[in-house]
This record gives structure tokens, sequence and C-alpha cells, in this order.
């Protein structure tokens, strides 16, 4: 499927699959796209601090194309409609133990994430510390694309002792602040790396006078 592909990765059949059910329930994937864009590049970034590999990438990425599934059911439940949709459907080929980690990140991409051993769908021997981490990185992707902002656009760095991301908007630059500005689902993702993350928001022009 054409737009799938980032920074270089090629869309495996799964993720075709999950790009085509998420278009087929929701009727557009262009969220999920952006999440997807903003996942790979987190990443990129992040994996050498967090210690995460190529499963993990492969998790991410289709946990950015579904997170929102439950949307088609219930928008105010669409967390706990969209795992749940996840463990039944057969639409995606997925091993029981991947099933159980896509429900886990799509469940708790929102909302408050309970402690370790204590979350839904995962068991003993599931992998929970690197499944947290690509749960961090998730959450920071899908806050960075906030529906009230149009086309954004978005530049990440490792600088010093922060990550520093970088919005250039054209439109409502108060409301982008607005938006930005809000931390809660930055939070986890801060924790595990030890560092903050820093948010710009900086308008067009400003950037163009640069």
């Amino acid at each position: 499927m054409a737009g799938l592909s980032t920074r270089g990765m090629f869309a495996t059949e799964c993720e075709i699959r999950a790009a085509r059910w998420a278009q087929r329930k929701l009727g557009c994937s262009l969220h999920e796209r952006r999440v997807l864009s903003n996942a790979s590049k987190l990443f990129d970034l992040t994996r050498p601090v967090l210690g995460l590999g190529m499963a993990e990438n492969r998790l991410l990425r289709l946990s950015a194309l579904v997170h929102d599934i439950g949307r088609s059911v219930s928008e105010k439940n669409h967390p706990e409609e969209g795992a749940a949709m996840i463990m039944g459907t057969t639409a995606l080929a997925l091993s029981p133990m991947d099933r159980r980690a896509l429900a886990f990140l799509t469940r708790y991409h929102r909302g408050a994430v309970p402690p370790p051993h204590s979350e839904d769908f995962l068991r003993p021997a599931d992998a929970r510390v690197p499944l947290r981490s690509v749960l961090a990185i998730l959450r920071v992707a899908d806050a960075l694309d906030s529906r009230r902002i149009i086309s954004p656009k978005l530049s990440f760095a490792m600088s010093g002792d922060e990550l520093l991301i970088r919005c250039q908007v054209d439109g409502d630059y108060r409301a982008a602040r607005r938006v930005y500005g809000r931390r809660k689902k930055f939070l986890m993702l801060e924790t595990l790396l030890g560092t903050p993350i820093n948010v710009e928001v900086v308008r067009d022009e400003s950037l163009v006078e640069a």
C-alpha cells in the first residue's frame, strides 16, 4: 500500500493488512499514518537509550496504524473497544503474544497506565519492559498529531540532555501552544529516557526569516 514506508522501511504484509483494516473501519487513516511517521522518527532517536530492536519497531508501527480502531465503535471508550477488537479480529495475522502486545498498546495509548503486572492483556512471560517503552513512544507520537492543528511540520532531535521537538504551524499559533503544552502523554517517555521532552512551537514565518 502506497504511503506506508517510512525512513526507508517498507511496509510488511501485516502492516498493509493493519492499514487496510483501519481504513475500512474508520473511513480515513490519515491520522494513523502521521502517527506512524512521528513514531518512527522518535523510535530512531530513542532506540539506543531504551534498548529497543526490530521486534519493538514492528509492534510500534502496527500500533500506530490501529491504535484508534475503537473509534469505529465508541469515541469515549475507544482504547478499550479497540483493544477488544484486536483480540477478536481475524483481519490481522498475529501470534498470540503479538496480539496481546498490540491490544495492550491500543488499550493504554490514552489515559492512565497502570503499574507493571497490573495491565490488561499481558501475561507474566510477556516482555513488559520493552513494551512499556514502545507504549511511551506511541503516546507521544499520538499526542503530536492533534486533530485541532492542521498539518504541523515536526522535527525531532536529541540535543544535550533533552529531546527537542519543534512544531512549525501555519495556522492558529495560540491553539497549537495550548495543544502541545499538555504534558501528560509525554511523562512516561520522559521518565524512561531520564531526560525532559521540550516542545517548541514556532510560526511558519519565524522559520522563513531565520
